[in-house]
């Protein structure tokens, strides 16, 4: 068994064989995939594998460019062999692998408040699984309004009937096996909107110190999502070493002071390590990037790239500085103020306050 298309393709992917396991034939997985991506989008979907069995249909999305694929299979053998094969074709950090029952599964995804643009299901046959399946994903607010099922089933387990708010779109045989395709219909929009999780961005930096060209891209921010994260970079205050003026303690408290108009739609924090980690921690989707000028481009971009091989769920915004503020930089800031130059206007009044303390400390 293989990966058929995309970025692993032609991996070999380990199974396990046995009355509960049926790995998905090449195929009927191409066919299932044609299927999918005549009407939707996998590149960047996040996909529920339920009844993983050896991962294969979650691995193939993954190769496909899914941003995320989170696998569910009870057998503990079987999720091994998941694990084993992610580790294989190199796609554990975009994997999370549930050994559980789909039932108990989709009861604490919902719990968590866990969003997927598609699901993924190879239910065992000849249980009547794939019609109770259908009926409780139809009303899940899991799967977003305009999310997609693809069913693979036995021919004569065809779905019957109709499932509140799931479209049939197509039904294919290959032998004793049926793929069936659904579409969750836009009368979920309400009930989406109200379950999903606030759209999060990080908007990260040294911040040594905050400028107000930084506080115009947080409040320009704010009105794109329901919340943004200022994230401060844990930079070393020892001079010797090129480090911070102010320690990552009172940058937070700076930030937190020129912002608290803001209320909770702006969060201040520090962090350490790999952004695209810690916006995994923090459940933001989106980095946003300011840009004074078409030189800062190059760098940025080629930041961009790195972090969306590292997480291809997370994407970039680049917002350009506005006109007002296209000259200014904390690097800027600190020289005019050490040689005792004015900075109104270019930072907080609180950051001004603290920078002539720190700079000039008898005065």
């Amino acid at each position: 068994m293989r990966v058929i298309a995309g970025e692993a393709k032609g991996r070999k992917l380990l199974t396990l064989r046995g009355q509960s396991i049926r790995p998905t034939a090449d195929k009927v997985k191409g066919a299932l995939f044609n299927m999918l991506e005549h009407r939707f989008s996998i590149r960047g979907a996040r996909i529920l594998d339920l009844y993983a069995g050896s991962g294969a249909l979650g691995i193939e999305a993954l190769s496909r460019g899914a941003a995320t694929v989170t696998f569910v299979e009870q057998e503990g053998a079987a999720a091994q062999v998941v694990r084993t094969n992610l580790e294989r074709c190199g796609f554990t950090r975009r994997a999370k692998v549930l050994r559980s029952s789909v039932q108990v599964a989709l009861r604490r995804l919902e719990q968590k408040g866990e969003l997927f643009d598609g699901v993924l299901a190879d239910p065992p046959y000849n249980r009547g699984e794939a019609a109770s399946l259908l009926t409780k994903l139809a009303t899940s607010p899991i799967l977003v309004a305009g999310g997609w099922v693809a069913l693979e089933h036995h021919v004569d387990e065809t779905p019957s009937g109709t499932f509140p708010n799931l479209q049939l779109i197509q039904s294919r045989r290959y032998g004793k096996t049926a793929v069936t395709l659904f579409c969750k219909t836009m009368a979920q929009t309400a009930m989406t909107q109200i379950t999903r999780p606030p759209l999060k961005a990080v908007y990260a930096g040294s911040f040594d110190p905050i400028t107000n060209g930084h506080i115009d891209i947080v409040r320009r921010a704010v009105e794109i999502f329901d919340q943004v994260i200022v994230a401060v970079a844990g930079v070393t205050t020892d001079a010797k070493k090129g480090g911070a003026l102010f320690t990552s303690e009172e940058r937070v408290e700076m930030i937190r002071d020129a912002l608290a108009d803001a209320g909770e739609r702006v969060v201040v924090d520090s962090f350490g390590g790999l952004l695209v980690d810690y916006c995994d921690r923090v459940g933001a989707r989106v980095i946003i990037r300011g840009l004074r000028a078409v030189s800062d481009f190059e760098y940025e971009f080629q930041m961009a790239m790195m972090n969306r091989h590292l997480k291809p769920h997370i994407h970039t915004l680049f917002l350009p500085t506005s006109e007002a503020h296209s000259y200014t930089s904390s690097r800027l800031v600190k020289e005019v103020a050490a040689l005792g130059g004015d900075i109104s206007g270019q930072v907080p009044e609180v950051v001004r306050r603290r920078l002539l303390e720190k700079l000039h400390p008898s005065r």
